[in-house]
C-alpha cells in the first residue's frame, strides 16, 4: 500500500477565541472521511484534550484567524501536524451546511480531503512579531493621517488660517498658533483634545518608525531591498516580513502573485484577454508597492521608469503603469532576495543616499553597538557587502551575452 493509500486521523478544528469545536475522522486519500467523534472543549485545554483524543501523526486542519498561527504553534509543540487554510474555505457553502462549530469542524475535513483548499503559510515566531511590528506602525500613521485631517477640519469651519499639511515636525508651533485663537470653552476643549490625540499618535509611530529602522539596519536582506528605486526602510521590512522565506516561491510570478499584482485573465468562448488586477494577495504590500512605482515613476531615470514613461507619453492610463512597475520591482525584489548579483549599478548613488538616511535616523548610539563609528562607516561597509568584487567580475563578464 502506497503512503498516499494510508488511513490517517484527520481532524477539523473550528477555533475561537474561548472554545474550539474537533472533528475526529478516519480519512484515505481519494475518499470522504469517517467521522469518529466530535468534541466541543475550550482553548485553554487544548493539549490536554489532544493527548487524550488525538493519536501521534493525526494532522488538524484549520481556517485562517486571529489565533490560528499560535494554535498551530502549540499543536506542534506537542509533535501534532497542523495546516491552516485559506478563511474562506466554507464561504461557498450553503446557510444549511453552516449550522454551528461542530458542522464548520466536520465541513473543514471534508473540504480538505476533497482537495482544491488554499494552504496559508505559517510564519515563524521572528518574522510573526515583525509583522505586529508593521501592523501597529500601519495603524499609527493612519491615527496621525485621520486627527490630522481633523484639526485642519475643525480650523477651516471655524475660519482660521490652515496650518500647513506638512505640519507633522511642528506640533508645538501648531498648538500655539491655533489655541491662541478666541475659542468658546467647548471649541478650546475640543481643539485641545485633537491636538493631544494626534500628538499621542505621532508619537506610536515614531516609536514604531524607530524599532523598525533599527530592524532594518541590521539585517542584511532589508538593507539590499533598499537598492530598488523607491523601496526604503518601511517598504524593504514589509517585504521580509511577509515573504520570509523567498525560496517557497519557485520562480518571480509566485512572488507577483502572492502579492496580488497579477491581473486576472478572462477566457471564454467570445472574448479573451487581460483584465483588473487581482482581488487576492496582500493589499498591504500590494499598497506599498504601487506607491514605490508612483516615486519610480517622478524620479527613476533607469530604462524601467523611461519605459514607462514612453506607454504614459502614448496614451496609457497612469495607474495601469504604476501597477506594471510595481509587479517589475517585485520581480526585482525577488532577485535581490534570492541574493542573484545587482544588475548594475545605476542607482548606487540613491542606494547611499537612502543608506545615510538609515543610519541618521537609528543613531550613532545604534551604529556604534553594530561597531561603526560614524554613518559613512555604515554605508561603506553595506555597499561592500553588496558590490563585491566578484559580483563586479560576474556582472562583467555576463554583459557581453546579455548584449
Amino acid at each position: 500500500m502506497t503512503e498516499t493509500a494510508q488511513e490517517i486521523i484527520l481532524i477539523g478544528m473550528d477555533a475561537h477565541s474561548e472554545k474550539i469545536a474537533l472533528c475526529i475522522t478516519r480519512w484515505r486519500h481519494g475518499s470522504d472521511p469517517v467521522v469518529v467523534k466530535q468534541i466541543t472543549t475550550t482553548l485553554a485545554s487544548l493539549e490536554s484534550t489532544y493527548a487524550k483524543q488525538a493519536p501521534a501523526g493525526a494532522l488538524t486542519v484549520l481556517e485562517a484567524s486571529t489565533n490560528a498561527f499560535s494554535i498551530v504553534r502549540r499543536l506542534e509543540a506537542i509533535g501534532q501536524r497542523a495546516e491552516v487554510l485559506a478563511s474562506d474555505t466554507l464561504s461557498g457553502r450553503a446557510r444549511a451546511d453552516r449550522i454551528n462549530d461542530r458542522i464548520d469542524s466536520r465541513n473543514l475535513a471534508c473540504a480538505y480531503a476533497r482537495g482544491g483548499t488554499r494552504r496559508v503559510h505559517v510564519p515563524s515566531a521572528r518574522h510573526l512579531q515583525w509583522r505586529d511590528l508593521f501592523f501597529g506602525y500601519r495603524n499609527a500613521v493612519k491615527d496621525s493621517v485621520r486627527w490630522s485631517n481633523r484639526i485642519w477640519a475643525f480650523c477651516s469651519g471655524h475660519g482660521l488660517k490652515l496650518p500647513r499639511r506638512s505640519f507633522r515636525r511642528k506640533i508645538a508651533s501648531v498648538r500655539q498658533d491655533v489655541l491662541t485663537h478666541r475659542w468658546t470653552p467647548e471649541e478650546t476643549f475640543h481643539v485641545e483634545t485633537l491636538l493631544l490625540e494626534y500628538e499621542h499618535s505621532l508619537s506610536l509611530r515614531t516609536r514604531y518608525e524607530q524599532r523598525i529602522v533599527r530592524i532594518v539596519s541590521e539585517s542584511p536582506e532589508m538593507t539590499r531591498l533598499m537598492q530598488l528605486l523607491g523601496v526604503r526602510f518601511i517598504v524593504a521590512f514589509a517585504l521580509v516580513a511577509f515573504v520570509e522565506d523567498v525560496h517557497r516561491f519557485a520562480d518571480p510570478k509566485k512572488l507577483v502573485g502572492y502579492i496580488g499584482l497579477n491581473p486576472t485573465v478572462l477566457a471564454s468562448g467570445k472574448s479573451a484577454g487581460p483584465r483588473n488586477l487581482s482581488r487576492y494577495g496582500r493589499s498591504d504590500l500590494k499598497a506599498l508597492l504601487v506607491e514605490a512605482a508612483q516615486c519610480v515613476l517622478r524620479k527613476g531615470n533607469d530604462d524601467m521608469a523611461k519605459w514607462a514613461r514612453r506607454k504614459i507619453a502614448a496614451g496609457k492610463n497612469r495607474n495601469v503603469l504604476a501597477c506594471a512597475l510595481a509587479r517589475k520591482l517585485t520581480m526585482r525584489a525577488w532577485h535581490i532576495l534570492m541574493d542573484h548579483p545587482v544588475p548594475n549599478r545605476e542607482g548606487e548613488r540613491s542606494f547611499r543616499l537612502k543608506l545615510a538616511k538609515l543610519a541618521s535616523v537609528v543613531g550613532r548610539e545604534h551604529l556604534a553597538a553594530l561597531g561603526y563609528k560614524k554613518p559613512a562607516e555604515y554605508v561603506e561597509a553595506v555597499c561592500a557587502r553588496i558590490y563585491t568584487p566578484e559580483t563586479l567580475a560576474e556582472l562583467q563578464t555576463a554583459a557581453p551575452a546579455s548584449a
